[in-house]
This record gives C-alpha cells, sequence and structure tokens, in this order.
C-alpha cells in the first residue's frame, strides 16, 4: 500500500448537472492557465499522464480534487478558497465548502474490494471499440476485464506506484451512450470487485479530468 496526500473541495451550496463538469474544468483551468497540472497541457500540447487534478461533479455538488502535487497545488494557490464558479455564462456563489486535507491509501490488497462506478466509465478507444461491438457478451466481459486491469496499472504508474500481484476483477456494469467531447460515447455504470485500494473519489478511464470513472467503496 501508499500513502497519498489529497485536497478535495466540495462547493456543496451550489447544485448542478454532471455534464457540466468540463465546464468546471474549463473555468479553473482558464483562470490558472499558467499552472500546467490544471488542464494537463504544456506548449499546447496535451501531456499524457494521470492527472493529479481532477473536476467532477458528485451529488450535484461540483467537486475538485487534488492528489499529491495536485493538492499542493490547490493549497499554495489558494484555490481552495474561490467561492465563486463560472460554469457557461453563469457565476454561481458558494458559502458553503467542504474541504479535506488527508492522506488516503492506494494498492493491491489482500481482500476482494467492491466499488461502484458514480460517474460513467469511459472504457473503449478506436483501438477497441470495434472489437468489442462484435464480441459476444462472454468475450466483451474479457475485454473490459483486461482494459479495467489496464486502468490500474496506468493509474498505479500515475501515482509512483508498482504493481506486483495479480490483479483479479468481477465486473457487474452496464453499457449507457454519454457525449464526451461532443462525441455520442459508450460508457458503462455499475460495480466492479477488485484486489485493489482506490480511494474514494479518484477516477480511471479515459475522460477523467472531465468527471468520468469516478469510484467508490460500497
Amino acid at each position: 500500500m501508499k500513502e497519498v496526500q489529497i485536497c478535495q473541495v466540495i462547493y456543496k451550496d451550489i447544485k448542478v448537472n454532471r455534464s457540466t463538469a468540463p465546464m468546471i474544468r474549463g473555468y479553473f483551468a482558464n483562470k490558472y492557465n499558467e499552472i500546467e497540472q490544471m488542464h494537463n497541457h504544456k506548449d499546447d500540447k496535451f501531456i499524457y499522464r494521470y492527472p493529479h487534478i481532477q473536476y467532477k461533479v458528485l451529488n450535484n455538488n461540483p467537486v475538485l480534487l487534488g492528489i499529491e502535487d495536485g493538492a499542493k497545488i490547490i493549497q499554495e494557490n489558494d484555490i481552495f478558497l474561490d467561492d465563486v464558479i463560472k460554469i457557461g455564462q453563469k457565476e454561481f456563489e458558494s458559502n458553503q465548502r467542504e474541504i479535506s486535507f488527508k492522506k488516503v491509501k492506494l494498492g493491491v490488497s489482500d481482500e476482494i474490494i467492491k466499488y461502484k462506478f458514480i460517474t460513467p466509465w469511459l472504457a473503449l478507444n478506436q483501438n477497441n471499440i470495434k472489437k468489442y461491438t462484435a464480441a459476444d457478451l462472454i468475450e466483451k466481459e474479457e475485454i473490459l476485464k483486461r482494459v479495467l486491469i489496464g486502468n490500474i496499472l496506468s493509474f498505479s504508474k500515475g501515482m509512483d506506484y508498482t504493481v506486483d500481484e495479480t490483479i483479479k476483477v468481477k465486473l457487474d456494469l452496464n453499457q449507457i451512450d454519454v457525449k464526451f467531447k461532443q462525441k455520442e460515447m459508450l460508457a458503462f455504470i455499475g460495480e466492479f470487485f477488485i484486489n485493489f485500494e482506490i480511494p474514494d473519489n479518484f477516477a480511471i478511464g479515459k475522460g477523467i479530468s472531465r468527471g468520468f470513472g469516478t469510484v467508490k467503496k460500497i
């Protein structure tokens, strides 16, 4: 197991739809444009790494999650004190922010842990979407298992954690359609079981910084 520092800000008195998560990201990314971790771009090029600052809408509340250096950035730049968020053309003022500074654990577990995707999981990309849609039910589940394990390995790498044991996964997911970057995408909601500790509100898969793939232990 590894301990990591987080800073989480929940805007409890702002109510918005989950689909506004990219707008929340856009607001903070523009406001703090000089900080590359806020938008994961450098010299107008995307940085391929696990986002250490993530933007979500959970229970209809905007959520800002900073992990390790992301947590430090939110603290040192007083971002957690921001009491106004502009979402689209509308400004929201918050007088009730739930701010958490704490350490959480991640890594391979001796136990099988049950999780729920509390925002849709974008599992598939251009390379495996055709294979998935052409597969039968058993093959589809195996594809998703491999993708989930791959997501965990990528997440671990982004956290500087080495997985040195076999990851075991069981899925209970439903397929849905979502919009991602103005395109219709295949996504999944539901539950999964895995021998890996994932901190609540961390995310895996595609579109992490835009609020997709957020998990919670149940």
